[in-house]
């Protein structure tokens, strides 16, 4: 006789949780606020140094003449972090300039901290003054102190003033100084040519250089390669050759 035919009662497998469930959601969200972490903080590592913009108005008085200066200031360029990019714009462009490869020492900067000066600023023994704007040596190794002059937000065109004074600014950070014995002249044609790319003032002081040798040279065309190799010679000390060198080797 024949057997009936039993049907297995055993419960059916769960189906998969939908894709639209909370959890799945929320476990979406978590991946892409660690991806993008993640490449937030690959991003400021590239970097290499920390940016710091301090406020302008809160370190004048109201009834200093520069007042108006820090306000617009910090208006135009804290408030939307555009004095921070100003910065990092300058910083790559200058370092791509003066260290083309690895044969070309980085001069170490951790911090580079951007402000207003009052209108009078006290001198500080190494500090470097152009007219729009001065760099310092800050209290720790590696960090440095970039001022702008209050007269900067007095100028036509605001945007390119502050913008050139802190390619000067930045350019004279990562810029070797011969351990303090190179030439001022030499030092402020390197700012003017990473700051403008305008090799003038460059071409003035090699030929300045050149009278007092018998070997003069013209400044070739691969400007940046003379001013990489002049900054990498300057990291140890200063001699009075090393602006003919550096940019006759290349012309040779």
């Amino acid at each position: 006789m024949d057997q009936p035919l039993l049907i297995s009662s055993s419960p059916a497998p769960p189906s998969p949780p939908s894709d639209d469930s909370p959890g799945f959601l929320v476990r979406l969200l978590l991946l892409v606020a660690v991806a993008a972490f993640s490449l937030w903080a690959n991003y400021e590592a590239s970097k290499g140094f920390q940016v710091t913009v301090l406020n302008a108005a809160s370190s004048v008085s109201s009834s200093s003449s520069s007042s108006s200066s820090a306000r617009r200031f910090d208006l135009l360029f804290v408030a939307n972090g555009r004095a921070a990019r100003l910065v990092h714009r300058a910083a790559d462009s200058v370092q791509r300039a003066l260290y083309p490869d690895a044969s070309f020492p980085r001069k170490p900067v951790e911090r580079v901290t951007l402000s207003m000066a009052p209108a009078v600023a006290a001198d500080h023994g190494d500090c470097v003054r152009e007219a729009t704007v001065a760099v310092r040596r800050g209290r720790r190794e590696g960090e440095f102190a970039v001022e702008l002059r209050p007269r900067v937000m007095e100028a036509a065109d605001v945007a390119e003033a502050v913008g050139g004074a802190v390619r000067r600014g930045v350019a004279r950070v990562w810029l070797w100084d011969g351990q303090g014995r190179a030439p001022e002249r030499v030092i402020a044609a390197l700012e003017d040519y990473l700051a403008t790319s305008s090799a003038d003032a460059l071409r003035g002081a090699l030929a300045s250089q050149s009278r007092n040798h018998s070997a003069a040279t013209a400044l070739p065309q691969e400007d940046f390669v003379c001013a990489a190799r002049l900054n990498r010679a300057m990291k140890d000390g200063w001699d009075d050759r090393m602006l003919i060198e550096a940019c006759a080797s290349i012309a040779a």
